[in-house]
């Protein structure tokens, strides 16, 4: 279903639009948010615009598919200019599309100053359709992987002894930068440092022996990669091993359950049942994936009670983990699309456990 169609089904007399990656996706304009605001205005009948301040008329140069714009001043309440031009082409009544990003503080403005009209979260169906990529979104984000993964190859062979978690940090993001990545991130994790899923990089230094988490990505054109591998320095320990042989084996499971029709929890669920059996079910502490794209996380999330069914063209992550706490971390992660076939990987790294020399 088309938006406007959409629109028309749900009684919506515009779309309001604001910084971030609905904006960008659904006018071509890309601005992050910032305290001056800035609004796309997409009516269901009558010619979109944007409202933007004076900095922004010339819409940064970038070549949206309309380009009329209402340009506030510094002096000027921007809401209310906002809220004016809508009565102006007569919807101070109106019902309007708004998505989950939109700024709590501009919205609560906006209904102050038109307090006939009605707001409608459409979160929903605007990322229902940015779920579903086409073919060159496709190449978009298999070439961040691509970039990805011969970072990650490159700056693994930097491994020696008593490197930090920063420094290694600053090769991947060198080595993604220098190949053509635009936004990019590492984080960088090493022996029990890797139990802690959302941890930061620091000075800790490598030893023998030790397990090396990192989760990296980077974006073309805007859309993003997204990969998770753990290796060794050194010789890994039996437990180890079967820690890490169980989160591959997870994140196989989940793979093979990517087929269209089935749901977004029954991939999950593939994956955790793994997990579960041997033993290791409460250190699985999170949900299964994320879609990636214009956002590093964004819809369909993939995870128990999503009933979501899959789609040809959805792309997501593929990434169990096991922390144990103050011991041991470990998370393989893909960037995997939906296909007719069934689940395919974007980021080719090897899964099997590398281990690297100690130097």
């Amino acid at each position: 279903m088309e938006v406007l169609e959409y629109m028309k089904l749900e009684n919506l007399n515009a779309l309001l639009l604001f910084p971030g990656a609905n904006m960008a996706y659904y006018t071509g304009f890309s601005i992050g948010l910032s305290e001056r605001l800035a609004a796309a205005v997409i009516p269901l009948i009558g010619d979109p615009y944007f409202v933007v301040n004076e900095l922004e008329e010339e819409l940064r140069g970038q070549e949206p598919w309309f380009n009329e714009t209402v340009v506030w001043k510094e002096e000027e309440n921007p809401v209310h200019v906002l809220g004016e031009t809508l009565s102006d082409i007569g919807l101070d009544h109106g019902r309007f599309g708004i998505p989950e990003e939109a700024p709590w503080g501009w919205i609560n403005s906006l209904e102050k100053h038109l307090p006939e009209a009605v707001l409608v979260d459409v979160s929903k169906y605007l990322g229902y359709v940015r779920m579903i990529k086409t073919e060159r979104e496709i190449e978009l984000i298999e070439q961040a992987c691509k970039i990805t993964d011969e970072a990650m190859e490159e700056g693994f062979d930097q491994l020696h002894t008593g490197i930090t978690e920063k420094e290694l940090q600053k090769h991947m993001v060198t080595g993604m930068q220098e190949r053509g990545g635009g936004k990019t991130f590492a984080g960088v994790l090493f022996g029990e440092r890797a139990a802690l899923p959302h941890g930061g990089s620091s000075e800790r230094k490598l030893q023998p022996g030790e397990f090396i988490l990192v989760d990296m990505g980077c974006t073309v054109e805007g859309y993003w990669s997204d990969c998770t591998r753990t290796v060794m320095y050194g010789e890994a320990s039996n437990r180890q091993k079967e820690i890490y042989d169980i989160v591959l084996a997870a994140n196989r499971a989940a793979l093979n359950t990517i087929i269209p029709g089935n749901t977004c929890e029954s991939v999950d669920i593939a994956a955790r049942r793994v997990i579960e059996e041997a033993g290791y079910g409460e250190y699985f502490i999170h949900r299964l994936g994320h879609g990636i794209g214009l956002e590093v996380h964004e819809h369909p999330y993939i995870v128990r009670n999503n009933k979501q069914e899959l789609e040809q063209g959805m792309v997501f992550s593929d990434e169990p983990g096991i922390y144990i706490v103050d011991e041991i971390g470990v998370r393989v992660e893909d960037t995997v699309i939906c296909t007719s076939e069934g689940g395919r990987c974007l980021t080719d790294f090897p899964r099997e456990l590398q281990e690297y020399t100690e130097k």
